[in-house]
């Protein structure tokens, strides 16, 4: 049987029979025929037309009351979904499943005098628990975002805590054009399990060769006796970014060859714990390896980074690996890796060394760019906790977000940050309460070096002025105007002075933008 072209269309369908919806209560409209056609079509729904929207969301209502399952409703565009919202406020308060599906016009016709066009997309967030606006374009990319939104949407509706959601599809001209009925399911269901099975089978199998990849998070004790005793096991190879603060781990940024090469070992199973990973080469290579993928620790939502999540486990990292350990089988997969990764030795990366070698004790704050890229090549002392705010990724606010944890902390607090983020936060050197034991590193590499190596700018003839942006940073008269002492040399002398105090560390570079040694 043929049925609507539109795959958007096609993969919400298909969530909405995966994830157990059976009744559907349709009011009529033309920018909803696709959706109305294609749920008529799957075979899976028992329609119900109800012409008015204010009564049809009450019928759907009342069948989800009767029946305790979730309930679907669709509606055309403009005025129309604003009247599913006192029934929607009725199923929020009550935590009643129904799912708001509003047909929409696409996102550049809203406030340009085309009918039936309103600001829809979250017209309806004061009364459902989540909102989600899928938009026209068919591309991968959106279709893949489709994908991860209606799961992300169906889960919230019938999770731990039940209720009404929105889910807005964008539809462009022609409306009813049909194709064939999709062989292979454009759709893909994502398991979330919200508590710790009572089975192991209730958990999604981790066998094969496991690698567990883990990027910024604050683990508590329990959580890293876990990542240790799971990643112990030798079907199972660890990698983990500096900011993770995992003692042990190797960091990902040290295979960077084995992941441009694409000679990495492959695993079977993708685990990943944390925030977001800086190493782009890693993040490359996993969105192109087909392993399973189970992400584990709690979530605001469903986070699919790499484009083939399997299932979310939205529990303790500590509960959740302890579920998943029986399932290991036995291979090993350590052994494949290289023992002895080679390092690409830079002028920062020897200096980062001596850093490390000099520190072993306290907590170093990174700045965003070359900076943290470079201490991922690094083997940092197992009493330093490395943070850096990765949450946006932004050069603002690492001076005074170091200078804040200082003002606070029992342990030394040091700073390693480039010169552009220096100067771009350079008042909070200003700040009174700054502690005798705060140290600060610039790395000093004339401009934002980023840009100097990243393949989107570094051939841009604007490059060296646009982007890198080389300042002028006095930091020797900085350092006297606002009380510390100031190095270029001798990291001991620069680590036990008895003032707050700033290495400044010049980097030589040659045309290109590589580094030279002195």
């Amino acid at each position: 049987m043929e049925t609507i072209s539109k795959k958007t269309v096609r993969i919400l369908a298909g969530l909405l029979e995966a994830y157990g919806v059976r009744h559907i209560v349709v009011s009529s409209g033309s920018r909803c025929a696709p959706l109305s056609v294609a749920f008529s079509r799957c075979g899976s729904f028992e329609l119900h037309p109800v012409i008015d929207e204010r009564s049809a969301a009450f019928v759907a209502l009342g069948i989800a009351l009767a029946l305790d399952e979730p309930v679907a409703m669709v509606c055309t565009s403009g005025t129309a979904p604003l009247n599913y919202a006192p029934a929607l406020a009725e199923a929020f308060y009550r935590r009643i499943p129904l799912i708001a599906i509003t047909a929409d016009r696409p996102w550049w016709w809203v406030d340009q005098r085309e009918g039936q066009t309103i600001r829809q997309a979250r017209a309806l967030d004061s009364v459902v628990r989540r909102s989600v606006d899928l938009r026209p374009e068919e591309d991968s990319r959106n279709l893949a975002a489709a994908n991860r939104m209606v799961n992300e949407a169906l889960d919230c509706a019938l999770g731990p805590v039940q209720g009404p959601v929105h889910i807005n599809v964008q539809l462009d001209a022609p409306l009813t054009t049909m194709a064939p009925a999709d062989k292979v399911p454009l759709w893909r269901k994502i398991d979330f399990i919200h508590a710790a099975p009572a089975e192991p089978a209730a958990v999604p199998s981790s066998e094969g060769k496991v690698l567990v990849v883990v990027g910024d998070n604050r683990f508590s004790l329990s959580d890293l006796s876990a990542i240790g005793q799971f990643s112990a096991h030798p079907s199972v190879m660890l990698l983990a970014e500096v900011q993770a603060n995992i003692p042990g781990a190797l960091p990902p940024a040290l295979f960077d060859e084995l992941f441009a090469k694409g000679t990495a070992p492959q695993p079977d199973v993708l685990i990943s714990l944390g925030g977001a990973l800086i190493d782009n080469k890693l993040k490359q290579w996993l969105r192109t390896c087909p392993a399973r993928h189970i992400s584990v620790g709690p979530d605001d939502g469903l986070v699919d980074t790499f484009g083939h999540l399997e299932a979310t486990l939205d529990m303790p990292v500590a509960t959740a690996l302890q579920a998943l350990e029986p399932t290991l089988s036995i291979c090993d997969y350590k052994a494949l890796w290289p023992k002895n990764p080679a390092v690409n030795s830079t002028t920062e990366h020897k200096f980062f060394n001596e850093l490390a070698s000099a520190f072993t004790q306290g907590t170093i704050h990174i700045s965003n760019g070359t900076s943290i890229r470079t201490a991922q090549r690094v083997a940092w002392s197992p009493g330093v906790r490395i943070e850096c705010n990765r949450g946006v990724s932004g050069i603002e606010g690492s001076t005074s977000t170091a200078i804040g944890s200082a003002m606070v902390s029992e342990r030394p607090v040091m700073l390693i940050t480039g010169d552009m983020s220096a100067a771009y936060d350079i008042s909070a050197l200003s700040l009174r309460g700054i502690p005798s034991t705060f140290r600060m590193v610039v790395i000093d590499n004339d401009g934002g070096n980023i840009f100097r190596q990243i393949d989107t700018t570094r051939h841009l003839p604007e490059l060296e002025f646009l982007f890198t942006m080389p300042r002028c940073l006095p930091l020797r008269d900085l350092a006297q105007a606002y009380g510390f002492d100031y190095f270029t040399d001798n990291i001991p002398a620069f680590l036990s002075s008895p003032r707050p105090s700033i290495f400044h560390f010049r980097v030589s570079l040659i045309s290109d933008g590589t580094n030279r040694d002195k």
